[in-house]
């Protein structure tokens, strides 16, 4: 039988919680008004959390165990930051899900990672769990409300409603950490999109700095200790920097270039990748080519937006276009630091830029100090990703290296039209197998782009091939380096996108140095470097290169083969 509300007269039972009178199989019950009333901010139902799980969940509750290790503890405070699109609000739902007393979720939960951990049960919606999601603080249009106003409105409004005899003195008075300070009660908090107002609001400067010494009164005054069980903040950017110190350096961050214990739970792993594909039917080299590339703590990340819309789309797609970052990255490329624009044009080639300064963004109107900071930026935003073993920034896959390419074409730079114009001219040779243009072209390349202290390398050599083959990115996949094929790894590899696979060669490129091209196309073809190339092309051609030191020669032999 349906529970059917009788009285409208409210009592108060104690001095938390206001309750309905319902009868239910002639019975009289009590319910919470929390259950009546749904709360945006004060223990939130777990509805989002149900939607999230008649979705194609992949199940990312083991990061719940880590977040109970650090409630009430030193290291409460956490903030982690990733790209757009990479499931951070949906995580932030789970959580709440979790811990909130505003709803029942063990059986939602009954089946899934976290509840195999011996503390289960011993933190499901057990806390108070305030959440802040920062885009639902915008005034009504036409008030004179401010952001910092509305915030602290909506928030301190539901705990006067659960806690209206506490809170009778602050009389209209709406603000938020004195609301805290009065109930002398811990809350976690789970903060969403935390840098929202910094790029929405980011030329009001009075505003920003009033948000961030919100944020400081909430989570950096003496007395969050008896406030604050647990901290989760999430966002693209990493905290905010004024001056010299961090407005909120008690947090511990946790970002795309060092994820800690986090790095698996953002993104979809190989494995769970792995999974998907044979789910749904998915050509599994396909997607990794496409969508991984993200390095994280040892795994092998997937973009999870990129691949949800694959699964629906059923097309290799640059789907990184449809977030709002683009504009952002545009403007960021634009600024003329030395040496910005010659290391975005290596990464538009598929090659990596080292020895870069993981200097702090300013986050303040995302202020940008040198080239480092832009790089820095990009990889914080998805377009980039960073290898914390070599320290290296490369782009991460085949779509987002095509966001990264419309970019900077976009921008008509000369660096990058030169290249490009001299790159397809070097393309057409190869595809007419001009062995000596080929090599009097790399030759060009290797004189006008690559430093006399770097010129006899063997790394030089490599590095002078992937930008000399730019042009391909019209044609072409992501060049593959060190490509596992046969009996070995071919240097690099270019594979024709779809549209071209069946007017263009795969290209197999192997490289020489102090030797022979002729021993080049000889090891493709020992190794069987195209046993994996021929479901990607109806033929390959084997580019072998030589370079000598000595002479400063470039020597190179081509050869077609026709797969059967």
């Amino acid at each position: 039988m349906p529970v059917i509300f009788l009285m409208l007269k409210i009592h108060r039972l104690n001095s938390h919680h206001c309750f309905f009178y319902a009868l239910n199989n002639n019975e009289v019950v009590f319910l919470n008004q929390s259950i009546i009333d749904k709360f945006m901010f004060v223990n939130k139902d777990n509805d989002a959390f149900k939607k999230v799980l008649r979705s194609n969940y992949v199940d990312k509750t083991g990061l719940i165990s880590v977040l109970n290790k650090s409630i009430n503890s030193e290291y409460r405070f956490i903030c982690v930051t990733r790209a757009r699109r990479f499931g951070k609000s949906v995580t932030a739902q789970t959580i709440n899900a979790y811990y909130s007393k505003g709803c029942d979720s063990k059986d939602l939960f009954s089946n899934l990672e976290i509840s195999k951990a011996p503390d289960f049960e011993n933190f499901l919606n057990k806390y108070d769990v305030i959440y802040l999601d920062m885009q639902s603080f915008e005034p009504v249009p036409g008030s004179n409300e401010s952001y910092i106003e509305c915030l602290n409105r909506k928030v301190t409004s539901e705990l006067i409603k659960l806690y209206p005899n506490e809170l009778e003195q602050l009389k209209g008075n709406f603000y938020l950490p004195e609301a805290l300070e009065i109930l002398n009660k811990k809350f976690i908090f789970i903060v969403d999109e935390w840098d929202f107002p910094l790029n929405k609001y980011k030329d009001d400067q009075t505003l920003i700095e009033s948000y961030i010494d919100l944020l400081r009164k909430l989570f950096k005054e003496t007395n969050n200790s008896q406030t604050v069980s647990l901290v989760y903040m999430t966002g693209i950017l990493p905290l905010a920097r004024y001056d010299t110190q961090s407005a909120l350096n008690n947090f511990t961050e946790f970002t795309m270039v060092n994820p800690g214990p986090f790095a698996k739970y953002y993104g979809f792993t190989e494995e769970e990748v792995a999974k998907i594909c044979e789910e749904h039917h998915l050509d599994p080299v396909k997607t990794k080519l496409w969508y991984e590339g993200y390095h994280f703590g040892g795994y092998n990340i997937y973009n999870p937006n990129a691949i949800a819309k694959l699964i629906v789309c059923r097309a290799f797609l640059s789907y990184w276009s449809q977030t709002a970052s683009y504009t952002a990255v545009k403007k960021a490329i634009e600024n003329d630091f030395p040496n910005l624009r010659e290391d975005l044009v290596k990464l538009c080639s598929g090659d990596r830029v080292s020895n870069i300064d993981l200097v702090s963004l300013n986050n303040q109107n995302v202020m940008f100090s040198k080239k480092d900071s832009v790089l820095l930026y990009l990889i914080h935003l998805g377009y980039l990703a960073y290898d914390l073993e070599t320290g290296s920034v490369y782009s991460p896959n085949e779509e987002t290296r095509r966001e990264l390419i419309k970019s900077v074409e976009e921008s008509n730079w000369k660096q990058y039209t030169s290249v490009y114009d001299e790159s397809n001219s070097l393309l057409e040779s190869v595809l007419q197998k001009d062995n000596k243009t080929v090599a009097n072209l790399i030759s060009k390349f290797h004189e006008e782009r690559v430093s006399v202290i770097d010129y006899n390398s063997e790394s030089a050599l490599k590095h002078v091939i992937l930008m000399a083959f730019l042009a391909t990115e019209k044609y072409y996949l992501k060049p593959i380096q060190e490509l596992p094929s046969g009996k070995g790894f071919a240097d690099i590899v270019y594979l024709p996108n779809i549209s071209f696979k069946d007017r263009l060669p795969a290209l197999i490129i192997e490289l020489k140095y102090k030797q022979r091209a002729i021993s080049a196309i000889e090891q493709i073809k020992e190794r069987h470097y195209a046993s994996k190339i021929n479901e990607f092309a109806d033929s390959a051609l084997y580019v072998g290169i030589n370079y000598d030191p000595k002479t400063k020669e470039h020597e190179c032999i081509i050869e077609e083969v026709e797969f059967k």
